[in-house]
C-alpha cells in the first residue's frame, strides 16, 4: 500500500473519520497519485482540499457531490468526470483503493418491534447499503483487472456487525450485511484486497447522536459514561492504526479486523 501510484477514493471525506483518513492517506499516497473526495458538503471537502493541497504538492485532490442514499446517482461517472479532468485514464495507475466511509446511523430511538416507516428503512438501506453496492461496482467496473495491477476495497465497518445493540437494530443490521457484502466480494475476488476495518467507538458527531437519541438507557448510559471518563478514540490514532494494517498486509482478504484488535 502507498507505494505505487494510486487513484484513492474516500466517501463522506468532508468531517470526522473520513476527513481524517483522506488526510492521513495524502501523506502517504505515492506521487503524481490522485486523491478523489466523495461527500453531500462541498464546502467542507472545499476545506479539506485547500488544506491537502497547501501541505502536500505530490497528490492531486478532486472533490465531487455525492448523496450514497441517491440510487439514480451515474456511479461509474464520478470516477470517468475525475479521469478527464486530469487528463487521465484509469491505466495511467498502478493501485486503485476505495475507502467506503459514508454511512449514517439511522433511527436509534425506535426498539425493532417499534420499526413500521418504510420510508425510514428504504432512506437507511439506501444511503447503508444499495448506494455503497452501486458505487463498489462503478468503481471495480472503471479500475478493472486490466487496467491496474492492485485494487484495494475498505469498508468502514463497526462492532454493531457482529454484535447486537439494542435500539440499533437499523444499524447492526446495515453493518453486518455490508460486512457480509465485502466478504463475498473476497471470495469471489481473491486479487482484489478487501477489508472491513471496525475503528472503534470515536469521538465524533454520531457519538453525540449515541448519547443523545439511544432509546435503550444501558446502552446510551454506557456511551455517556465512556466520553465522560475520556474513553472515546480520536479519528487520528484510529487512523494511524488502520494505515499499520495495510502496511503490514498481513490481514485475510475479506476479514473483519477491529482497532483493538491491532
Amino acid at each position: 500500500m502507498f507505494e505505487k501510484r494510486a487513484f484513492c477514493v474516500v466517501t463522506g471525506a468532508g468531517k470526522g473519520l473520513g476527513k481524517c483518513i483522506t488526510q492521513k492517506f495524502a501523506a502517504r499516497l505515492a506521487p503524481s497519485s490522485v486523491l478523489l473526495l466523495l461527500a453531500r458538503s462541498v464546502q467542507a471537502m472545499e476545506t479539506v482540499k485547500a488544506s491537502i493541497e497547501s501541505e502536500f504538492k505530490h497528490v492531486t485532490v478532486a472533490i465531487k457531490y455525492f448523496d450514497q442514499g441517491d440510487l439514480s446517482t451515474d456511479h461509474q461517472a464520478l470516477f470517468l468526470d475525475c479521469l478527464k479532468m486530469c487528463k487521465l485514464s484509469a491505466a495511467d495507475f498502478e493501485e486503485a483503493i476505495i475507502v467506503h466511509n459514508s454511512g449514517t446511523i439511522g433511527d436509534v430511538t425506535k426498539y425493532a418491534d417499534e420499526l413500521s416507516d418504510r420510508k425510514i428503512l428504504e432512506d437507511m438501506f439506501n444511503i447503508n447499503v444499495n448506494g455503497l453496492i452501486l458505487l463498489n461496482s462503478a468503481f471495480l467496473q472503471t479500475f478493472d483487472k486490466k487496467s491496474v495491477q492492485k485494487r484495494v476495497v475498505i469498508n468502514i465497518s463497526s462492532l454493531c456487525a457482529l454484535q447486537p445493540f439494542s435500539s440499533w437494530s437499523l444499524y447492526c443490521t446495515a453493518k453486518a450485511a455490508r460486512d457480509m457484502f465485502f466478504r463475498t466480494l473476497a471470495v469471489e475476488d481473491a486479487e482484489t484486497r478487501v477489508l472491513n476495518y471496525a475503528p472503534g467507538p470515536l469521538d465524533t458527531d454520531m457519538q453525540s447522536t449515541c448519547r443523545e437519541d439511544t432509546k435503550d438507557p444501558k446502552i446510551r448510559q454506557t456511551f455517556i459514561d465512556m466520553k465522560a471518563a475520556g474513553k472515546l478514540l480520536s479519528c487520528e490514532e484510529s487512523v494511524e492504526k488502520l494505515i499499520c494494517l495495510l502496511e503490514k498486509n498481513v490481514f485475510e482478504s475479506g476479514a473483519h479486523v477491529d482497532f483493538y484488535d491491532i
